[in-house]
Formats: structure tokens, C-alpha cells, sequence
């Protein structure tokens, strides 16, 4: 499975299901039949964000970061901290050799400071927007 970047989303409960089942939903669908409650389990409140990687997958060490220091901010925020990081997965990925976030070295995060805040050419932000992308990528690193 490839996608064409990384992807931000956010856990919901209550997603409707169709009114006819394949025979993939029919074998999976036990699996999915208590998804709220697993969730709940695992204290994921609803609205929560986590990213999948362009491979398709998830990876728990990541996602786990938004449990702890933005899982108390408010819901824009958090979505914000997705976007956020995001955005930076994504210049690892396509501009810097399909680095995986693990192996990203403080020179990548110079690089990206200065593509999304200097560069003219690049995929330059607001200087605002810029200042809180950097500040995101840095406080997920501490």
C-alpha cells in the first residue's frame, strides 16, 4: 500500500457503517464491533489525532506523543500539532531522501526552518505559521 504523503486523522466512535456488507466487512466486521470501546480502553478520547505514515502505517511510539503534552490543549490545537508534523514528515520523506522521523538530524530541522520560513521558491509560510510548525517539530523532539 503506498499513499501520497503522511496523513493526519482523528479518532471517532461513532462512523456510520454501510447498509450492505461486503464479504471484507462481514469476515473484519467482529474486529471493528467494539472499536469505541477498545479506544476506550486505551484512553483515546474522541477527536484525538494520529498520523499514518505514507507506507499506510501506524506507528505507536509516533502517536503516542498526542496522549501526552497536546492531549491536554484544545482541539484546534492539537489538529494544529498534526498538521504540524505532518507538513515536516512529509519534507523528510520527499525532500530529504524518505528519511523516517527517527533518523532526522538537526540539520533536516535547520533545512526545514529555512524551506518553510526563507526559501522563495519553496513551500514558504506565514512567518507566524512558520514559527509554530518549528516550534511544534522541536517540542515533539524534546
Amino acid at each position: 500500500m503506498s499513499i501520497t504523503g503522511w496523513r493526519a486523522h482523528f479518532s471517532r466512535r461513532d462512523l456510520a457503517w454501510p447498509r450492505e456488507k461486503t464479504a471484507f466487512m462481514r469476515e473484519f466486521s467482529s474486529l471493528f464491533a467494539d472499536l469505541g470501546e477498545g479506544l476506550d480502553d486505551l484512553g483515546v478520547p474522541e477527536g484525538q489525532p494520529f498520523l499514518i505514515s505514507p507506507a499506510g502505517g501506524y506507528d505507536a511510539a509516533l502517536n503516542r506523543y498526542f496522549s501526552v503534552w497536546p492531549a491536554s490543549s484544545p482541539w484546534n490545537t492539537q489538529a494544529a500539532h498534526a498538521r504540524d508534523l505532518r507538513t515536516y514528515f512529509d519534507f523528510l520523506w520527499f525532500a530529504r531522501g524518505r528519511r523516517d522521523w527517527r533518523d532526522a538530524s538537526m540539520d533536516d530541522r535547520a533545512a526545514f526552518e529555512w524551506r518553510r520560513r526563507r526559501d522563495e521558491r519553496g513551500s514558504r509560510s506565514e512567518d507566524t505559521g512558520g514559527d509554530r510548525e518549528v516550534s511544534t517539530v522541536n517540542r515533539f523532539y524534546l
